[in-house]
């Protein structure tokens, strides 16, 4: 058996800027706002300020019209290079908690291409909130929607509520998705060798789109900025395997969900 962890897992905002006035015989008025430094403390575990999961899929495409489901709880149908709903080391991911989702419009700035996020028709996860063209939320290029929840609970991921919907409006729409969650029921687990083919029998909805993973593993950030430099970022790090087993998992090519949802376990679309 082997224990599965998260090594110096850390979250960094950091949003600036400077109103200034100019008077008219040229003298300048400066106040520093907005300004926020938030840099919560976290640590590996399952409760509260802590996290023992990790999981991104990294510059995927969808394209226009089409739509991809992630489910939340064990990444049906995804393989971002180390086998379908296994994280990048090999090992069949769990989260019955959220504790951060980040969720990015990686498009060029001025590139059309809206990307909706919601919560699926099925089993959608509410806690994503809606993001849509109808409503007006719908994120454009280097558009991001962020939820965060360090509290004992975080968010919820239950047999009810569990998937989100990415759909492209207007245009194609590469998009990353970062997620830092919790598994109370599951703080061991097997090695990266002996899981590979875990979540092969899945009949989870094929993906429109191509991902990349991180070849170490150890980190992944993102960062975006405004032209009031805004900057926010999230790294998280895994200790069970050597990074040589990591880049020998994470090279192949990741796999996202098509424009019809279902999962195996649920068969509802949306």
């Amino acid at each position: 058996m082997a224990t599965r962890s998260l090594s110096n897992p850390k979250f960094n905002l950091k949003l600036s800027a400077n109103v200034v006035n100019t008077l008219a015989d040229g003298t300048t008025v400066t106040a520093p706002q907005p300004y926020l430094t938030y840099a919560p403390a976290l640590a590996n575990g399952i409760v509260a300020g802590q996290a023992n999961r990790g999981w991104q899929q990294v510059e995927a495409t969808i394209l226009s019209g089409e739509q991809v489901v992630i489910d939340l709880f064990d990444f049906q149908g995804l393989d971002i290079g180390a086998g379908v709903g296994n994280d990048a080391l090999g090992q069949a991911m769990a989260i019955q908690e959220i504790v951060v989702i980040i969720i990015i419009n990686k498009n060029e700035a001025g590139e059309a291409g809206l990307l909706e996020v919601l919560p699926a028709t099925g089993e959608g996860w509410t806690p994503i909130g809606t993001h849509t063209v109808a409503v007006g939320g719908a994120l454009g290029a280097q558009g991001m929607v962020m939820k965060m929840q360090v509290a004992e609970a975080g968010f919820d991921v239950v047999d009810n509520s569990h998937r989100i919907t990415l759909r492209a409006s207007g245009g194609d729409v590469i998009y990353s998705i970062y997620v830092l969650g919790r598994d109370d029921d599951e703080e061991s687990s097997v090695s990266s060798s002996s899981v590979s083919s875990n979540s092969s029998s899945s009949s989870a909805s094929s993906t429109s789109s191509s991902s990349s993973s991180s070849s170490s593993v150890s980190t992944s950030s993102i960062s975006t900025s405004s032209s009031s430099v805004s900057t926010s970022s999230i790294s998280t790090s895994t200790s069970s395997s050597s990074s040589s087993s990591a880049s020998s998992s994470s090279s192949s090519s990741a796999s996202s969900t098509s424009s019809s949802e279902s999962s195996s376990s649920p068969s509802s679309t949306g």
